[in-house]
């Protein structure tokens, strides 16, 4: 069952790969894409649209280099300018925090701005809506990561010794500023923390310019909300489908520069999700089907999810004989679009098929390897049995 199906969303997701190619947010063949995709749901719904944003998709991972700056810099002034030494590794250290752990764009304003576009298309009910559920992926493709292609087993080292070289940095800098410490012991400090610079050096070359095919991560996903779109217009077509249930399928931009096409979707939308009963089954990293999850907590595990969504959805896997587990989402793994959508109410969830730690992932992930070849057929499947299961509970009210 949903063979057919899958099949279809990874024939989608290949031919979009081959006419557009690599997707960063903000570039032309990412609108693009959108636009395709838009043009695949409107016969599928009852309406389709576009939602532009603007972006600033260079600040989310530009944020590498800043710190790599601010070390080097920090480490020269600490022996002449101790409080200015520490003062500027706080920023940097604030930096890091928001940007990165937290998601939030405090950078944004000091990179390029461009346009993102979210692609949204609505299927109503034949009754009365009681209730919204949002099936979504994500169509931007991520920049290559180059720890993942150069000695990938690495990884964790070269991540938490640059972070971790930072971090010891900073404390030691607001220590010797507040003890006061004589010049001699910053001066020797400084020399320390040069050659811990061996550490902090390498994060500048973290990611390429170059983008990923991106199959994986995450057009696959999109492609999959589009089937579970069709499979319900059919059902509602044929006298059947969902009776108080409206089905969206969302395929938002930017989430490989921070979430920023799910988080301008949640901010424009935040008084329609207080109406009445918002889910979202979200999918992301659709590789592996052995290793199928649903996340109860996201972004570097600051933001709940909805755990009562997650299990229903691993019963509902379970049931069909689909491997799932429910789990938070790791420390400095990043985060999924369900995430901004959980800011403002919504009962959400995301769908990882694969391996989701910095030990552990796909081997495509965020490399030139992210290709059609590197989908699972059988996690695709499964990903569109569960939305589709999902949406059919939902329509019962059990879960409101």
């Amino acid at each position: 069952m949903f063979e057919h199906e899958a099949q279809s969303a990874l024939g989608l997701t290949g031919s979009l790969i081959d006419r557009f190619g690599p997707r960063l947010a903000g570039s032309p063949s990412c609108l693009a894409t959108a636009d395709a995709l838009k043009d695949h749901a409107a016969p599928l719904a009852d309406r389709a649209w576009n939602e532009d944003f603007p972006v600033h998709p260079g600040s989310f991972l530009g944020f590498i280099r800043v710190l790599v700056i601010i070390y080097a810099a920090s480490t020269l002034a600490l022996p002449f300018a101790a409080w200015a030494s520490a003062l500027a590794a706080s920023i940097g250290l604030a930096i890091l925090v928001l940007g990165f752990i937290l998601y939030v764009g405090i950078l944004d304003p000091f990179y390029p701005r461009r346009t993102g576009r979210n692609v949204l298309a609505s299927l109503e009910p034949s009754g009365k809506v009681e209730r919204t559920l949002i099936v979504s992926g994500h169509h931007d493709s991520a920049r290559i990561f180059n720890f993942y292609v150069d000695r990938p087993e690495l990884y964790g080292r070269r991540i938490y010794g640059g972070i971790g070289a930072f971090v010891v940095f900073w404390a030691a800098s607001c220590v010797l500023a507040l003890a006061g410490a004589p010049m001699i012991v910053d001066l020797a400090a400084a020399l320390v923390f040069l050659a811990g610079f061996v550490l902090v050096a390498p994060l500048w070359n973290f990611a390429s310019r170059d983008g990923s095919p991106g199959a994986g991560d995450n057009l696959a996903a999109s492609c999959v909300a589009l089937e579970v779109l069709r499979h319900f217009r059919s059902s509602r077509d044929g006298g059947e489908g969902l009776k108080g249930t409206r089905l969206i399928f969302a395929s938002f931009d930017a989430e490989e520069a921070g979430l920023r096409g799910a988080r301008a979707w949640a901010r424009a939308h935040r008084d329609e999700v207080a109406l009445s009963p918002t889910f979202c089954f979200n999918m992301d990293c659709l590789f592996s089907y052995p290793d199928i999850k649903f996340l109860s907590s996201d972004v570097n595990g600051s933001v709940k999810l909805s755990s009562a969504l997650a299990r229903a959805c691993a019963d509902m896997a379970h049931s069909r004989g689909i491997p799932a587990k429910v789990e938070p989402i790791a420390f400095l793994t990043g985060g999924t679009d369900a995430a901004e959508l959980a800011r403002v109410g919504v009962r959400a969830t995301t769908l990882i098929a694969m391996k989701w730690s910095n030990e552990e992932r796909s081997s495509a992930y965020h490399t030139p390897g992210d290709t059609l070849e590197a989908v699972e057929p059988a996690a695709v499947e499964a990903a569109i049995r569960v939305a589709v299961a999902l949406a059919e509970q939902l329509d019962t009210g059990a879960l409101d």
